[in-house]
C-alpha cells in the first residue's frame, strides 16, 4: 500500500512539474504600448529605444515594447486619458497637461520663484 502511495504521489508530482513548465513556456511575451508626440527622430525616441532594449534585456523577452511616435495614438491628454483606462502602458509627455490631472504638477510650470 504504502509503495503503490508512493509511485502515485511520484506521478503527481512529475505530472504536475511538466504541466508548469509548459505553461511558463507558452507564456507570450507583453507587450508594452509606449506613445509620445514628437517625431521617431526626437530626443524622446532615442529614451524610447534605449527603455526598450533594457527592458526587453532584462526582461529575457518577458516584455516587448512598441513606440508609437509623432502623436499616433493622439495628443498629449489623450495619451494620458489612455494610461488611466488601460489602453496605453507608458506615455512620455511635458509637464504642461499634468496639472489637469494632478493638480500639485502645475508647481512645475511655475517660473523661477
Amino acid at each position: 500500500m504504502t509503495k503503490r502511495f508512493t509511485r502515485h504521489a511520484l506521478v503527481t508530482a512529475i505530472s504536475a512539474l511538466a504541466t508548469t513548465s509548459i505553461a511558463l513556456h507558452a507564456q507570450a511575451a507583453t507587450d508594452i504600448s509606449l506613445g509620445h508626440t514628437l517625431s521617431s527622430t526626437s530626443h524622446y525616441s532615442v529614451g524610447a529605444e534605449a527603455f526598450k532594449e533594457t527592458l526587453e534585456r532584462l526582461s529575457d523577452g518577458a516584455f516587448t515594447v512598441t513606440e508609437h511616435a509623432s502623436g499616433s495614438l493622439g495628443g498629449e491628454r489623450e495619451m494620458i486619458e489612455g494610461l488611466q483606462i488601460g489602453t496605453v502602458d507608458v506615455v512620455i509627455t511635458s509637464s504642461g497637461p499634468l496639472g489637469n490631472f494632478v493638480p500639485e504638477t502645475y508647481v512645475l510650470d511655475l517660473p523661477f520663484l
